[in-house]
């Protein structure tokens, strides 16, 4: 029962960390182009673009991945990693059929 709360405690880390990397992608852009968030977000959105954004926003989840082998807790470090192949395929699905 321990092996499982571990897995989802990782897999909302996971989630945490791709929805602050996408964040942080979104605000370094828009301080790159001097624009608003709002409007780097439209773009990404109507660009159909916003599957890049998430991709390079699941990059900070590496560093969960590993912070977690690190420490020993390898449970919490498949949740990260269940997540990021998840993201990955929905991806590839927003790509093909786009």
């Amino acid at each position: 029962m321990k092996n499982n709360k571990d897995v989802i405690i990782g897999a909302v880390v996971g989630l945490c960390t791709t929805a602050l990397g996408t964040l942080l992608y979104l605000l370094f852009i828009a301080y790159d182009r001097n624009a608003s968030l709002g409007a780097v977000w439209d773009f990404a959105i109507t660009g159909s673009q916003i599957s890049s954004v998430v991709v390079y926003g699941t990059a900070l989840n590496l560093a969960a991945f590993f912070g977690f082998l690190q420490f020993n807790k390898e449970a919490r470090a498949k949740g990260v990693l269940v997540i990021t192949i998840l993201i990955g395929v929905a991806v590839l699905i927003h790509k093909l059929f786009a």
